[in-house]
């Protein structure tokens, strides 16, 4: 396959595809790619529907970066074009159909990230204390048992200092012993790293030891991702940025999501000798963290996309963005929306609201939406369980006096039952997401 630029001419030789499904493709079809891999000494690698494909290119490659791709010929060997004066309504409706079966709740990512971190797979199953509520945690908890059975753990070359890179010590070791090669996938440098870029990516969220302030919620949301690309564009720092560390521990995940291994079934792994059934399992773990930090950057895009100006004059603006905080028992996850409409005939005058919602056991979902307009304050509740419209329309009075208190003027507090929607608010589009031709 070969992909064109219209404008440069640089063109992208594919190596290699493991399906037909390239094949299926049409002439004048429009596909979206995405880089997972940024290239390298003419070396990039790229990903159409799903398919990583490895691509010889002379065109600058960033990862992450989104491709809208025309197809020039069809066949075995399809010819694609870099579309590079696409409108910006297509390039979203775009980026949409490629993010929306892909993205996945963050805290997803979070909770799997921290069972790595506090699982000990240097002890028996019943040492450990791993759950079952995820998939890292489920496929943690069948390894140990694996080594146990076997009476063996995995082995550690040395003693990391913490058990989070001992982990990542002992399942890359399984991994490199299904290698069977010499050269080995991640060096002790490279396990540190791994380690150190899943605590920061760990650490960069609310912690649930500090009182949740505004200054706290504004470093939240600076830090959320949305502005990646701005702040690169403005050279300023992006360290603490959620997206660019999501981007960091995809790169750094890349060597460990090996193509021999593929994920099976778990009941298929009983039919396995005890030392394949390790590998495939350390493999799947690194392929589950792979799949969400992938699901995890695609829901940032999503929220990216949402956030863009809703209209050429910039009258109305929205910030939509996730905030997980943790807790002893877990993490509750939050998704906050800002709007801003600014008035046509004044400027000056500007309407917020803000809609938060969110599932906190065992009141349920509830929806919470506050609109302000000069120094008047209105907020309406929504919320499935009628425990919980008790305990809001209870609270109510409260927080009138917290609004009056911060020298607002209360206008309408409400409460009704109701259902609360959940879904991160899609972007509009004026394009149709479902192709009608296959």
């Amino acid at each position: 396959m070969q992909i064109t630029d219209p404008f440069n001419n640089p063109r992208l030789f594919i190596e290699q595809t493991r399906t037909e499904t390239l094949s299926q493709l049409r002439p004048g079809q429009v596909v979206t790619a995405q880089v997972i891999k940024p290239a390298t000494n003419g070396m990039a690698q790229i990903d159409i529907g799903g398919i990583k494909l490895p691509v010889q290119t002379g065109v600058k490659l960033d990862i992450g970066e989104q491709l809208a791709i025309n197809v020039v010929k069809g066949g075995k060997t399809p010819e694609l074009q870099i579309i590079r004066n696409l409108a910006p309504d297509a390039i979203q409706a775009l980026a949409l159909k490629r993010i929306l079966p892909q993205q996945l709740p963050i805290q997803q990512l979070l909770d799997g990230l921290k069972a790595l971190s506090t699982a000990n797979l240097a002890t028996s199953p019943g040492g450990a204390a791993v759950g079952k509520n995820s998939t890292i945690e489920l496929l943690l908890s069948q390894l140990m048992q694996s080594a146990s059975a076997a009476t063996q753990q995995p082995a550690t070359q040395h003693r990391p200092a913490s058990p989070l890179e001992q982990n990542l010590q002992n399942l890359t070791a399984l991994l490199q012993n299904a290698a069977k090669s010499s050269t080995p996938l991640i060096d002790n440098k490279g396990v540190s790293q791994l380690a150190q870029q899943i605590t920061q990516l760990v650490s960069q969220g609310i912690s649930g030891k500090q009182p949740i302030t505004a200054e706290v919620i504004r470093q939240a949301f600076e830090h959320s991702g949305l502005f990646l690309e701005s702040r690169l564009a403005g050279q300023l720092p992006i360290s603490n940025d959620f997206k660019a560390s999501l981007l960091k521990l995809i790169t750094e995940l890349q060597p460990l999501t090996v193509s021999y291994l593929t994920p099976t079934d778990p009941g298929g792994l009983k039919t396995q000798d005890t030392a394949t059934t390790l590998q495939l399992l350390a493999s799947r773990i690194f392929a589950e963290l792979r799949h969400l930090s992938e699901g995890s950057l695609a829901r940032v895009q999503l929220h990216q996309l949402a956030s863009l100006p809703q209209d050429e004059n910039n009258l109305r603006q929205i910030w939509q963005f996730e905030l997980p905080i943790p807790h002893p028992e877990g993490r509750d996850d939050f998704l906050l929306r800002f709007e801003k409409e600014t008035s046509q005939s004044d400027p000056s005058e500007e309407r917020w609201s803000v809609k938060l919602n969110f599932d906190i056991p065992p009141v349920g979902p509830i929806c919470a939406k506050l609109n302000l307009q000069g120094d008047v304050i209105s907020s309406h509740f929504t919320a499935e369980e009628t425990e919980a419209i008790r305990r809001i329309e209870a609270s109510l009075p409260k927080l009138s006096e917290a609004f009056i208190k911060a020298g607002l003027t209360v206008g309408r507090l409400s409460a009704r039952q109701g259902e609360a929607k959940k879904q991160p608010d899609l972007p509009p589009s004026p394009f149709p997401l479902l192709d009608e031709k296959a």
